[in-house]
């Protein structure tokens, strides 16, 4: 087996497997640490507190668009087109037409794809730049997270330049380094496995981990009478 197709067979369901096994075991870690450190929670379990709690925090409704509305707007956006590309481009959905699953949905159009991409992008170097001009937010930043924005922005800068081959930007890169035009969609498929690979062991993990904690915290300011 050459390592080409090492990377698109066994590599991509050793990713897929890892983020889904791996993003289960650390809900069921969080929630097993939390059945044990807050038990009246679950006393005065509530969905309908749990559901506000997380509806005000999946919309705009929360108090961080009032103290910081350019970074949360912003993250929104940065969310939207994380999930949006990845799953409704048409030529992954093609990929997976062409699988033993056969599965099919609705694609977006290709130049919604592009526009969602160069959105991310852009917004990927506007948190980089936040972090470090930031006093407050650079404080806190470790080079985890930068490495992290850039695992995610990765896969769409790879995508984008493989899908505009005539690009200035892909002949820029082509020429400075020769061995990303001859190995492009090895190295974005690369990239996209990465970043699936770090989700469980990372700060990506919120992506599940935001549920529950949303959850806890929504009963307890129920259970107390505060606005969620």
């Amino acid at each position: 087996m050459t390592f080409t197709a090492f990377v698109e067979g066994p590599l991509l369901w050793i990713a897929f497997l890892t983020f889904l096994v791996g993003s289960a075991l650390r809900l069921l870690f969080f929630i097993t640490l939390s059945t044990k450190k807050d038990k009246p929670i679950y006393h005065y379990f509530s969905f309908k507190w749990m559901f506000l709690s997380i509806l005000r925090w999946l919309l705009p409704l929360n108090v961080d668009i009032k103290k910081t509305p350019v970074f949360t707007i912003l993250g929104y956006i940065f969310h939207i087109c994380l999930l949006a590309v990845p799953i409704f481009y048409s030529a992954h959905i093609s990929l997976w037409q062409e699988s033993r699953f056969g599965w099919s949905w609705w694609q977006m159009p290709d130049s919604w794809a592009d526009w969602l991409t160069l959105i991310l992008i852009g917004i990927s170097i506007f948190f980089i730049i936040r972090r470090i001009v930031l006093a407050e937010v650079r404080i806190i930043t470790t080079v985890s997270d930068y490495l992290l924005i850039v695992a995610c922005a990765l896969p769409f800068i790879t995508g984008y330049l493989n899908t505009h081959p005539d690009g200035s930007a892909y002949a820029w890169i082509t020429s400075a380094l020769p061995i990303y035009g001859q190995y492009s969609n090895l190295i974005h498929i690369l990239s996209g496995e990465l970043m699936l690979i770090l989700v469980p062991f990372t700060k990506l993990s919120h992506w599940i981990l935001f549920f529950v904690s949303r959850t806890v915290i929504g009963v307890e300011f129920g259970r107390r009478n505060y606005s969620v």
